[in-house]
């Protein structure tokens, strides 16, 4: 073999020798973990959200409403880095909202819990299960009651621990209504510049946006209030009340206590339209609806009560965010589907933003 073939295969072995050499020292392909998760979808890089199908629900007429079709499930790892609810992104207000309670991450045994992952935080979404938002984080205690946000969606007053309070989204400042009395009941008024609460079920105030005084009212409130076009509807016991402004002057009632003894009338749970129109009741028997202007009462036979109303009371949606069921009493449909991947919250939640999408709780739905 002469010289000039041996030089060229002892070239060639260098070389392959340095091409494995490269190899061995090039660090393995470092994967995203969105294409190592391709079903999930990353907000950030710790909390993500799946599609999931909505369920079967059981009605007991027999009939089958149950709409079956994808909705997110989130997962909360990190809830600092999750969006924030902003006043300014009008992508947000283009559906009628949800708020509730939720401590995003329960299990203590997770590497990745932390004391401030399992704290109570408030949160929102929109009707169809899209956009959530962590509203606020820096509350001291778990949360209680009904939550109530001002029409313009600006503040929220909530129950913390035995404290009732109001959170401003803009400034991002709360403020501290009273102490350790009774279940928090709120109502705000039109132009979102005065709330009215409870601090037992007898003793009434209304605190000043602006002075940030709080000063004894006589509204005749429950848990169950909203004013509209200048008049303040309330729900009680067993029935609904329509007053003249924040008077104690009646327009209009009714009731639905009729041929039944007081346990059976006395309503549990309540919920009304945004406009004071349309009321439910459900006692610990029957579920009842009301129509306040037309004065009349009717009880339903449904699987049912919807805790919270949208417009026109065609929409309404289940109390709790752990399994949330929607109604769409025009149509005859539901959907129920589950949007907390981890965790569970049975606090109540609330309906804001009402009027938003002429008040159908999905885009597609028709007037």
């Amino acid at each position: 073999m002469n010289k000039w073939l041996i030089g060229l295969i002892l070239a060639a072995q260098l070389v392959g020798c340095g091409a494995e050499s490269d190899q061995e020292n090039t660090p393995p392909r470092q994967y995203t973990k969105q294409e190592l998760y391709p079903d999930r979808h990353y907000v950030t890089e710790n909390n993500w959200y799946e599609m999931v199908d909505s369920e079967k629900i059981h009605f007991i007429d027999g009939k089958d409403r149950s709409q079956i079709q994808p909705f997110p499930k989130y997962y909360i790892y990190r809830a600092k880095e999750w969006p924030r609810e902003d006043l300014n992104d009008a992508s947000s207000y283009d559906l009628p909202r949800v708020q509730f309670y939720w401590a995003n991450m329960g299990d203590k045994h997770d590497p990745m819990y932390t004391a401030y992952e399992g704290q109570t935080k408030i949160w929102s979404m929109k009707t169809d299960g899209t956009d959530l938002r962590l509203v606020l984080d820096n509350m001291t205690t778990g949360g209680y009651g009904k939550m109530v946000r001002s029409p313009d969606n600006r503040y929220l007053a909530y129950g913390n621990g035995d404290e009732k309070r109001v959170y401003d989204l803009k400034t991002g400042e709360t403020y501290s209504l009273a102490h350790g009395y009774g279940m928090p009941r709120f109502v705000w008024t039109e132009d979102s510049k005065t709330l009215y609460f409870a601090d037992t079920k007898s003793l009434i105030y209304k605190w000043d946006i602006e002075t940030k005084q709080v000063v004894p009212s006589d509204l005749p409130m429950t848990d169950t209030n909203v004013f509209y076009d200048g008049n303040f509807y309330s729900v009680k016991s067993a029935g609904a009340v329509r007053y003249r402004g924040a008077s104690n002057d009646i327009v209009k009632k009714v009731t639905w206590f009729k041929g039944l003894d007081v346990d059976d009338a006395s309503s549990l749970n309540r919920s009304i339209s945004p406009t004071g129109k349309y009321a439910w009741a459900a006692s610990r028997k029957y579920h009842f609806k009301a129509d306040i202007e037309k004065e009349t009462a009717q009880r339903m036979k449904s699987s049912m009560m919807p805790y919270i109303l949208g417009l026109n009371g065609r929409f309404g949606g289940s109390k709790h965010m752990t399994t949330f069921t929607v109604r769409d009493y025009q149509t005859d449909k539901a959907w129920r589907w589950r949007p907390l991947g981890m965790n569970r919250t049975i606090k109540h939640n609330s309906l804001y933003n009402a009027f938003a999408n002429n008040g159908l709780w999905f885009k597609e739905a028709q007037s």
